[in-house]
């Protein structure tokens, strides 16, 4: 009965919050937008703020500094629960988000995560924080998503599509796997024990990240469901339901492109305006905080360094299905099996790239010891 109660008031809140948006919005495409835009300028802020960047953990984490890497753990646990209890307590229905709906070949993903995470490693950041940097003046991590996103949309639709096809294909399966607790039989009170193990799970995590850190992650996690419930709620008016998008970088960085180029006869839809609201809270963020300084490459091998490790990212993000954030925050949070192995493979891949750095090649540089000067830090 609590249940059922707490459902209805949940529903009333989504009638209340539609109605809200559909007043100011009429097309139900520019209330999504106008969602997204709002949650990405918090994203923006908080993870300018935390440098929330699971390259940047990982390369901290083996030099015994754990804190960004525990952030991003509470950051992937938080989404999972807040998206978690958003399925237990209301309506929403995710399994036409993009990460269940999509009948995914788990080679290919696992191939594309490891050639985005050495390629993240090349550039020293994730898709996510180099947006953020992008905004913040680093003019290295602005020429990185420019060319990540090209490279993503050529794969999409473009010259790379041809080699991206035989890959999917590779135990492509016949359909769809659902989230594992539908797949499990279980059904909302497995969701909300979930949810409450998630939480305990990220609270454990605190004295690794500090305060502001765990803070700044457990608003992510709050954003990534916001972001679902907005897409949901907002994107279905009766007439025309659009499908669920939550944070996610490498396929929007793509359409935000096209958009830019194309704008008088394109649509926006939620990661377009996700990423323009991303840097605009990462811009206010950098300038308010000081932080806001012009870089730029250094010799023309960092250059070609930093080309071709965005070339690997927007390819290799478009057979993992995500990023860092899309992956590891987004398709976690809504169980897909496929997800788990795409970040883990995501992971392998940056620790390889790490382990090359490690060595004196034609593309390794040194770390500078300004925590400027390089995107990741």
């Amino acid at each position: 009965m609590l249940l059922y109660t707490k459902q209805v008031h949940a529903g009333q809140v989504e009638s209340a919050v539609s109605e809200v948006f559909s007043s100011l919005f009429s097309d139900p495409r520019l209330a999504v937008a106008a969602a997204a835009a709002a949650i990405g300028v918090v994203f923006g802020i908080l993870s300018e703020s935390s440098q929330l960047c699971l390259f940047g953990g990982l390369r901290e984490a083996r030099d015994g500094k754990p804190s960004r890497l525990a952030a991003y753990f509470i950051a992937v646990l938080a989404s999972l629960a807040a998206t978690q209890g958003l399925i237990a307590l209301t309506d929403v229905d995710l399994s036409t988000s993009v990460y269940l709906a999509v009948a995914s070949a788990i080679p290919g993903m696992i191939l594309g995560g490891l050639i985005f995470g050495f390629g993240a490693a090349l550039t020293r950041g994730c898709a996510g924080r180099l947006t953020v940097l992008a905004a913040s003046g680093n003019l290295r991590a602005l020429t990185v998503i420019i060319v990540l996103g090209l490279a993503a949309y050529a794969t999409m639709r473009g010259i790379l599509a041809p080699l991206r096809l035989p890959v999917e294909a590779i135990a492509k399966p016949a359909a769809a796997m659902p989230d594992m607790i539908t797949a499990a039989g279980m059904g909302s009170s497995a969701r909300l024990v979930l949810t409450f193990g998630a939480l305990a799970l990220a609270f454990g995590l605190f004295r690794f990240a500090g305060a502001f850190r765990t803070f700044a992650s457990l608003a992510v996690g709050g954003l990534v469901a916001a972001g679902w419930a907005a897409s949901a709620i907002l994107g279905d008016d009766g007439l025309e339901k659009l499908q669920p998008w939550t944070a996610t970088f490498v396929a929007p960085l793509a359409n935000s492109l096209q958009y830019l180029m194309t704008f008088t006869g394109a649509k926006i839809d939620f990661g377009v305006a996700f990423v323009g609201g991303v840097l605009i809270g990462a811009l206010v963020s950098s300038v308010v905080a000081g932080r806001f300084r012009l870089h730029s490459f250094e010799s023309p091998r960092q250059t070609l360094r930093y080309l071709l490790g965005a070339i690997m990212m927007g390819f290799g993000g478009v057979l993992a299905l995500g990023c860092t954030t899309g992956q590891g925050f987004a398709g976690v949070s809504v169980l897909a099996p496929a997800s788990f192995a795409a970040i883990a493979s995501i992971a392998v891949g940056m620790w390889a790239g790490l382990l090359y750095d490690a060595r004196k090649t034609a593309f390794t540089e040194p770390i500078p010891a300004s925590p400027h000067q390089a995107p990741a830090e």
